[in-house]
């Protein structure tokens, strides 16, 4: 699935109308674009995409429809959207006036400024946090000094860091998710991450629970506390959600797609990615062409 998966540029190649010289590259692994830069360039809708960064958007005005995995959100300002590197995303529609800024982080930014305990606590933001007109407004003086350094003529890497951990604490607090997790809750979250990150390589829950050096059944009963499912039927769900990108990536036949992903039905892949999506997976990719 890396073939699919989107970087920074290919996105502005993709789903950005030409001509966009006034974004800057930035070299840096956390990268910051005003959203006035890039809301009105959109070409939206923009379809489900493995985007290849964790994604932070803190919008001050306007709004913007956003969807991850099988959930839409309507995000309206002042309001902080939050994406997780491994979840699938896409854009319905966007405010072409949306003010704010959109980070991009990667994935070893985050492991290497954040403790385990603090990136745990980040899976637990709701991804749709709507905020108090003053914490937007301290949110967004943090983020116009990020904004500052990073397009300095010389970024200084410990204090952009220090500047976007700031924030990203500031909103696990606002969030309210500053709390030791309990065990169960720490290893469904972790669980839950890996099989973004592994399910089209490992369908075997064992692969998991060795990763998390649990049982098999502990960590079922882990995931049945924190998401009301099972492991198997969570692993499943996420299998079909990185299925759509297949159908709109790919000229692959659903039966192909089906079996490509671990399913030994195509009928039955068929019925759950109805269920999951609400459409069929060739109604779905005939409406995403």
């Amino acid at each position: 699935m890396d073939k699919n998966k989107i970087d920074a540029d290919e996105f502005v190649a993709k789903f950005m109308d030409r001509g966009l010289k006034h974004l800057t590259y930035i070299h840096t692994p956390i990268k910051i674009f005003s959203l006035r830069d890039i809301a009105p360039y959109l070409k939206t809708p923009i379809p489900p995409i493995f985007f290849g960064y964790n994604l932070l958007i803190h919008i001050t005005d306007g709004h913007f429809r956003h969807q991850l995995e099988s959930t839409t959100y309507m995000v309206e300002a002042p309001a902080v959207m939050i994406s997780h590197y491994g979840t699938i995303s896409a854009i319905d529609s966007v405010d072409k006036s949306a003010q704010g800024y959109c980070i991009l982080i990667k994935e070893q930014a985050m492991t290497s400024i954040f403790r385990e305990q603090e990136i745990l606590n980040i899976f637990t933001i709701s991804p749709l946090l709507n905020l108090k007109r003053k914490d937007s407004n301290d949110l967004n003086t943090l983020l116009d000094l990020l904004y500052k350094e990073i397009y300095s003529e010389n970024p200084y890497t410990e204090y952009y860091e220090s500047i976007f951990k700031t924030a990203i604490l500031k909103i696990i607090k606002l969030s309210d998710a500053n709390k030791s997790l309990p065990r169960r809750q720490e290893i469904a979250i972790a669980f839950k991450q890996l099989v973004h990150l592994h399910v089209n390589q490992e369908k075997s829950l064992q692969f998991y629970a060795d990763k998390l050096a649990v049982s098999v059944n502990y960590l079922n009963r882990c995931v049945s506390t924190v998401y009301k499912k099972s492991s198997k039927q969570l692993l499943m769900e996420v299998a079909i959600i990185h299925s759509q990108l297949l159908l709109l990536e790919t000229n692959k036949t659903v039966s192909s797609i089906a079996y490509e992903l671990d399913f030994e039905d195509p009928s039955y892949f068929s019925r759950i990615f109805k269920k999951i999506v609400g459409l069929s997976p060739l109604a779905y990719r005939k409406a995403g062409k």
